[in-house]
């Protein structure tokens, strides 16, 4: 997988084409809710999570896209909507097709490293949790400054 980041008028491109990148966050948010939490079903949990902070970012997207051409926003019964579409999708993709098994036993990593890996993993559920908040305040802004 490649990632492109635009930075002004240069583009950032990072190559994770030595795993899949959600299959690596499944792992370690598998690892947290297995090791950390201790909780007798860590793949419930992991798809949970996951598929709540993939929502999150989802929604802001999904604002986003609606203030720039309707000028209005959602409100909370599509934003569970989205997070539940996220959940099912996961649920099919990792559960359902048993790619969860599959992962927990290989044990991916980034660039074979624990470390990285857990710092990255870390990154992603701050990012896309914290979404949330820089989302509502970025959804504002842009309510006040194109839809006035």
């Amino acid at each position: 997988m490649i990632i492109g980041i635009i930075l002004g008028k240069s583009i950032l491109v990072i190559n994770l084409n030595e795993k899949n990148l959600m299959d690596v966050i499944y792992y370690y948010y598998y690892l947290f809710y297995k090791k950390i939490i201790k909780d007798s079903e860590p793949h419930l949990l992991t798809i949970i999570a996951l598929s709540a902070t993939e929502g999150f970012f989802l929604n802001i997207i999904l604002e986003i896209i609606l203030i720039f051409y309707k000028c209005t926003q959602t409100n909370g019964i599509i934003w569970m909507g989205i997070i539940c579409l996220a959940n099912l999708f996961n649920y099919f993709y990792f559960y359902k097709s048993k790619r969860a098994i599959k992962i927990v036993k290989e044990k991916p990593k980034f660039f074979s490293s624990n470390k990285i890996s857990i710092l990255l993993t870390f990154l992603f559920f701050i990012f896309f949790s914290a979404s949330i908040i820089w989302g509502s305040i970025l959804t504002k802004f842009l309510l006040k400054t194109y839809c006035n």
